[in-house]
């Protein structure tokens, strides 16, 4: 029996970018699949975009929420609703290639493997392509035809999740996961944090797991919106990361063979640098 995916995509205020969003997924070339588009109180037009593709295809399923509550409780009120074989993450505002899910599909057939993983692109709003996933990684790239292909060890994933840079990171939307790790392991998104929560989750998954295969071919669509969560600085950005890596380096504590504390304590260096640069840039007039 074919596989079956469940495609969570939390929104809150995405009018201007949901249709191109959920056109991509209504146009996978991998048919079995549901999406849960899960409202965290919007005030824009989502709600209305929403139903209009709710009601176009069955496959495509609306909760909304009573109030902004996060993007966290967002996807884990999609994790709730999930059904199926594999989960994947969309934000409403990117968009994926016809074979995102097929992709995802073709890896995780493979014997034994936890997680897949795709490359992408970066674009800005105006669909620009401004950066694509490199396709090669030292000494571990396995040429496959025209894609470059690895599986990961436990420690290499975890490594690639916790680095601020590079291919994998600790996004989302570039990865597919099974649910029945996520059902059994019990992992849910910390409401408490409003920063690098996906990346804690993804250390919290990776540690629960073993085998991890990336193709670097760019298969999701990362839009760069300035307003968005990840550019935008606040005063409380230096504390709500700090508190996302002492909750990652819980979690990593528990398992002191992997030897990631020398990492992190690089990753709270380099924040404490970050605020000081900031801090020291000159006010625009």
């Amino acid at each position: 029996m074919a596989k079956r995916f469940t495609v969570i995509v939390p929104v809150y205020n995405l009018a201007a970018y949901l249709n191109k969003c959920l056109a991509s997924l209504q146009a996978q070339t991998y048919t079995g699949f549901d999406v849960w588009l899960i409202d965290d109180g919007s005030t824009d037009d989502s709600v209305a975009i929403m139903q209009a593709w709710v009601k176009k295809d069955s496959r495509f399923h609306l909760w909304r929420q009573p109030a902004n509550q996060g993007v966290s409780a967002a996807r884990n009120v999609g994790l709730r609703q999930a059904q199926g074989d594999y989960i994947c993450f969309v934000d409403g505002d990117d968009w994926c290639e016809p074979t995102y899910l097929a992709g995802f599909a073709e890896q995780m057939a493979q014997p034994q493997v936890d997680m897949a993983l795709c490359g992408y692109s970066t674009d800005d709003d105006h669909s620009t392509k401004v950066q694509t996933t490199k396709l090669e990684h030292n000494g571990l790239k396995v040429l496959l035809g025209d894609d470059r292909q690895r599986m990961l060890t436990q420690r290499q994933m975890l490594a690639a999740v916790l680095k601020p840079s590079g291919d994998i990171r600790g996004f989302l939307w570039n990865k597919c996961y099974r649910l029945d790790v996520i059902r059994q392991q019990h992992l849910v998104f910390d409401e408490e944090i409003s920063l690098l929560e996906d990346q804690l989750f993804n250390v919290a998954y990776v540690l629960q797991t073993q085998r991890f295969y990336y193709v670097a071919t760019p298969q999701y669509h990362y839009v760069a919106r300035e307003n968005s969560a990840i550019h935008k600085w606040t005063p409380q950005t230096l504390p709500a990361e700090l508190q996302a890596l002492s909750r990652i380096q819980q979690l990593l504590s528990q398992y002191p063979e992997l030897q990631f504390s020398r990492l992190l304590a690089r990753r709270r260096k380099q924040i404490r640098h970050d605020l000081v640069a900031r801090l020291h840039q000159p006010t625009r007039k």
